[in-house]
């Protein structure tokens, strides 16, 4: 898994992915007839069929990753943070940071919190308005160098660990490298398909929506992580996904209720191929799947999403199986997509 590590080890805070995008370029160029970055800067990759007006299948797997921008910095040179998607303030105090800058450095520094100095503040949850950056750098210097708005993500590193990956920003460079590995496998010249590594996905599921509308595809998958609750503490009816079980199929989450046609024809041919599988079903957060729910041609969109411990924070953990089935049960469906509305229509 080369180029998933490439993926997790690339930079890109929603509104900075144009890395990603090069990284994709450079490993989808041989595989698709076209590509290119919209104004939403989402990756566009086509690889076309064989005749004309096909069905257009959509792959979404979003390209940027929750951060930071520096918001305020103070005359000891010490900076407040603004996130960049959802984050749990006690996930990431003490961990390292990439703090990337207008005139084109990285500079380390590391986040800790204000001191609680009060019987309250130390009642009460860690905030994220009481972490700071310290750059170990006098106020001056730290001023000249670092500018607000300049952003930020986490410096972790991607570790194989027994049969579990160790990395930042699987959410979702895994579900990118998802879709990019099922465009080059699979082989079916009765479909269009449209590669879009989207962007700013976790502000909102902006660039999916663009992109979404612009193709209007006939069909639209998203590959993307879920939760597990499959750790110490959580009750067996709370359970969403089990790490090793296999990819899993969603069936719902806050966003979206997936095409129930989609999922059964999904469910049907990963039992029909001997693809370990787990259904997903979701009680908060969202996908791009959505986006290509309301703004496709037709209303068929799911999601394959692979189960995840610590999403959003600094070191989240999948397993490798997971990926693996993923990717099979994608090229596998993209190998029939055309059948499965040639069935819708008949």
């Amino acid at each position: 898994m080369k180029l998933l590590e490439k993926l997790c080890r690339t930079d890109g805070v929603s509104g900075h992915e144009d890395a990603v995008v090069d990284l994709l370029r450079s490993e989808l160029s041989p595989h698709l007839d076209q590509i290119h970055k919209d104004s939403m800067g989402n990756f566009v990759g086509l690889k076309r069929g064989k005749g004309d007006d096909l069905p257009r299948v959509m792959l979404a797997g979003h390209i940027d990753e929750i951060g930071f921008l520096i918001y305020n910095i103070d005359d000891d040179g010490f900076a407040s943070l603004a996130p960049v998607g959802g984050w749990q303030a006690e996930n990431i105090m003490g961990q390292r940071v990439k703090v990337h800058t207008r005139k084109g450095e990285v500079l380390q520094a590391t986040i800790n919190r204000r001191p609680a100095l009060t019987p309250e503040k130390k009642k009460r949850a860690l905030r994220l308005d009481e972490l700071y950056l310290d750059f170990g750098m006098p106020g001056e210097e730290v001023k000249e160098r670092v500018s607000r708005g300049d952003w930020i993500s986490m410096d972790s590193q991607f570790v194989e660990m027994g049969e579990c990956l160790l990395s930042k920003a699987f959410d979702d460079r895994v579900g990118v490298y998802i879709i990019a590995e099922a465009a080059k496998r699979y082989e079916n010249e009765n479909i269009d398909l449209y590669v879009v590594g989207t962007s700013q996905e976790e502000v909102g599921i902006r660039g999916a929506t663009v992109a979404a509308q612009a193709i209007k595809p006939d069909i639209g998958v998203a590959a993307d992580i879920t939760g597990s609750a499959d750790t110490p503490g959580y009750p067996g009816r709370m359970r969403i996904c089990k790490l090793g079980e296999g990819v899993a199929i969603k069936q719902m989450d806050r966003s979206v209720i997936s095409s129930v046609q989609l999922v059964d024809f999904m469910r049907n041919l990963a039992e029909e191929k001997k693809i370990d599988y787990q259904m997903e079903i979701l009680v908060r957060g969202g996908t791009d799947t959505s986006a290509m729910q309301r703004f496709g041609s037709g209303p068929y969109s799911t999601c394959l999403s692979i189960p995840t411990r610590y999403g959003h924070s600094p070191n989240a953990v999948i397993h490798r199986h997971d990926v693996e089935t993923a990717v099979e049960l994608m090229t596998e469906f993209l190998n029939v997509a055309h059948a499965f509305l040639e069935d819708m229509e008949s």
